[in-house]
């Protein structure tokens, strides 16, 4: 049996490539949720590492839907307003190294290597000294990885979303300058609860102390669950809806370009792009920041979100939507650019996990859409779904002459290449179902 140090020194004279994937892979592997995956256990490795996540100012950003979206606005806007600002996102697509970027740029693979080193270090440790603890799970290695790494760049601000849910949250264990809860809608229940209220308990977890919590939930019974949450911890609560209403008062009677540009945007970022703006003027006025609207005008018109509405080519658009809510906001944005662009029928490309509510999801996308053909393939993981359930439920939700026009396989690439290769002129084909789907894509593109 090999020795530590042998081990190590076997991992020192590997080519930096081979040490890499060798890495990634063991990371991948740690499995999403382990016995001890609670806020204690966080605990005990960040001190081992020196507490770096109280080493940089930090925004803390939850919601079923958009809080991606918020968190990579928000840190736009930081680094277009002069700050070196860190950001912690899940999940990646393509790369790992997608989870931890500095200022727009993903962390090298070097940095990635010596990061993991350190926390691996600190693990091992805490395992051969500390009987309480446990390795830790997946999203929590990858958080410990993200707060060492903005600490050691020196990162002026860092912005970082929640994994899954809030209360328990690896994240969780930040003391942020500011908090924001996105939408809430039905998602994860197997592990935040059956209803909005109990999911947005869930989500106000986040909110800290006299810190100011920005929420822009969509739903009543989320909105009573933060304000409540929020006096009781005598935190500024700011609404989104009415901070909003109030100021579009104010802009119908000077006129104002973020009015025109909101109007613009796909019909789901608008929420988010709302949430972002206001949240900034709140961070803006606590650290005394200058609030500069041009700087977010220029932040949204020039944001893309990978996986998000994104066109990949001027017929294909490739979206992680993967709940009720999501694909709702989906097809409001399919309609629009429906009529705005010519499209006369939608093809979809679909995958799934079997964790997620999919029957509701196939239901509204087969009745909210005017679709061409259906392809259904299964993601390259142990959560997928089968592909001839997935198919079924299409047949049975879709109009009764589109039945045969629903095709499936296992195998994603040949059946991608067989979607495009059908297209026709007046069709749009959309990929939908799971980010996850979206990743295993643009890896083969």
């Amino acid at each position: 049996m090999e020795t530590k140090k042998e081990q190590e020194n076997k991992l020192v004279n590997k080519p930096g490539s081979e040490l890499y994937k060798e890495r990634v892979d063991y990371i991948c592997s740690i499995p999403r949720f382990t016995r001890k995956a609670k806020l204690e256990n966080t605990g005990l490795l960040l001190a081992e590492l020196g507490d770096p996540q109280l080493k940089v100012k930090s925004v803390h950003v939850a919601g079923t839907n958009g809080k991606g979206s918020v968190s990579k606005m928000m840190a736009g806007i930081l680094e277009r307003s002069g700050f070196k600002t860190g950001l912690f996102i899940s999940p990646h697509l393509v790369r790992i190294n997608e989870r931890l970027s500095i200022n727009g740029v993903d962390i090298t693979d070097e940095d990635f290597l010596e990061i993991d080193r350190r926390v691996m270090d600190a693990v091992n440790s805490l395992l051969a000294t500390n009987k309480d603890f446990e390795h830790p799970a997946f999203f929590e290695y990858i958080f410990a990885m993200g707060a060492l790494y903005f600490a050691e760049q020196g990162c002026d601000y860092v912005v970082f979303e929640t994994g899954l849910g809030g209360r328990l949250d690896a994240t969780n264990i930040l003391s942020p300058e500011l908090c924001i809860i996105a939408s809430i809608g039905l998602d994860h229940m197997q592990y935040l609860g059956n209803t909005i209220r109990e999911i947005a308990g869930e989500k106000a977890g986040i909110i800290k102390p006299g810190v100011p919590i920005v929420y822009n939930t969509g739903e009543a019974e989320a909105d009573e669950v933060i304000l409540d949450t929020a006096r009781r911890l005598s935190s500024e609560e700011v609404n989104v809806a009415t901070e909003w209403a109030a100021y579009q008062i104010n802009a119908s009677e000077k006129g104002s370009v973020l009015s025109d540009l909101m109007a613009d945007l796909p019909v789901y970022q608008q929420e988010n792009a709302k949430t972002a703006y206001t949240a900034f003027r709140v961070l803006a006025e606590k650290e005394q920041i200058h609030f500069d609207e041009e700087i977010f005008c220029d932040t949204i018109k020039s944001f893309r979100f990978p996986g998000r509405l994104e066109y990949i080519a001027d017929n294909i658009i490739l979206d992680g939507a993967h709940n009720e809510d999501a694909a709702r906001a989906l097809i409001k944005s399919l309609r629009r650019i429906c009529e705005r662009d010519g499209w006369k029928k939608i093809s979809l490309f679909f995958a799934v996990s079997s964790d997620k509510d999919y029957n509701s999801i196939i239901k509204l996308l087969s009745e909210g859409l005017d679709i061409e053909d259906v392809y259904v393939s299964e993601l390259c993981s142990d959560r997928r779904e089968d592909a001839g359930t997935v198919m079924k439920l299409f047949q049975k939700y879709l109009p009764a002459e589109k039945s045969n026009d629903v095709v499936g396989s296992t195998d994603m690439k040949k059946l991608w290449e067989t979607a495009v290769g059908e297209l026709s002129d007046d069709t749009l084909l959309v990929a939908v179902g799971s980010l996850y789907m979206v990743g295993e894509i643009k890896g083969f593109l």
